[in-house]
């Protein structure tokens, strides 16, 4: 695990793959609708600032291997129902930067608390059109796997995903997502154990994988 820490602390100082969306590998229909709605809020921004917000990535050891501790969202929720994703939110007043947003929210959500020794870096932002959403994954570690006490407006389980199965290439999958003119659009996925993730959430554990692979190659 310290050989990992050292390697994040060291990469996420350069170039990361996807800060230009044009390495991410995205269906050409994808990205095209993504840069353009990407122009379109920039636009807008003046009028309509995008919601700055960050996720937290928290890496955590258990029998031998890395695990991420993610959620499934509330049916109910206003925010991307009964999807996957990492703890994370909406930057508040309150928080000094994107770190303490993803560390608050972590802690609200999933009742975890990542120390703020323990970020490592963020990850490349993404942008999700559907909530004028700017969010950046903030990489961290915890020492051990930890124990939850949910918020239940926010999350209906907490999951623990092995990033040895969101590497295998087995489990990487495609959504596809129909659009108003009975055209479609694929985009990157993962099913994992009982879950399917996708969306912005995919594209972040993408560049994760990227840098596992130049880790593992190095």
């Amino acid at each position: 695990m310290q050989d990992l820490i050292q390697f994040f602390r060291a990469r996420l100082q350069k170039e990361l793959p996807h800060s230009n969306i044009h390495n991410e590998g995205l269906d050409p229909k994808l990205l095209k609708l993504l840069l353009e709605e990407e122009a379109n809020a920039k636009a807008k921004f003046e009028k309509k600032p995008p919601r700055i917000c960050a996720v937290m990535i928290a890496m955590y050891p258990h029998e031998d291997d890395i695990y991420l501790p993610m959620m499934l969202r509330p049916t109910k929720s206003r925010a991307h129902p009964g999807q996957i994703s990492f703890p994370g939110g909406k930057k508040e007043d309150q928080d000094q930067d994107l770190i303490d947003t993803a560390r608050r929210e972590m802690q609200e959500e999933v009742g975890v608390l990542v120390p703020r020794e323990n970020v490592i870096g963020a990850l490349s932002s993404v942008y999700i059109p559907p909530s004028n959403s700017l969010v950046t994954p903030i990489l961290g570690y915890l020492d051990a796997k930890p124990d939850y006490m949910i918020e239940p407006d926010e999350v209906e389980r907490a999951l623990d995903i092995s990033v040895k199965d969101l590497a295998d290439p087995a489990n990487r999958k495609i959504k596809k997502v129909i659009l108003t003119n009975g055209d479609y659009l694929e985009m990157p996925a993962f099913a994992v154990s009982d879950v399917f993730i996708w969306g912005g959430t995919a594209r972040m554990i993408q560049e994760l994988n990227r840098l596992l692979e130049e880790k593992a190659l190095a």
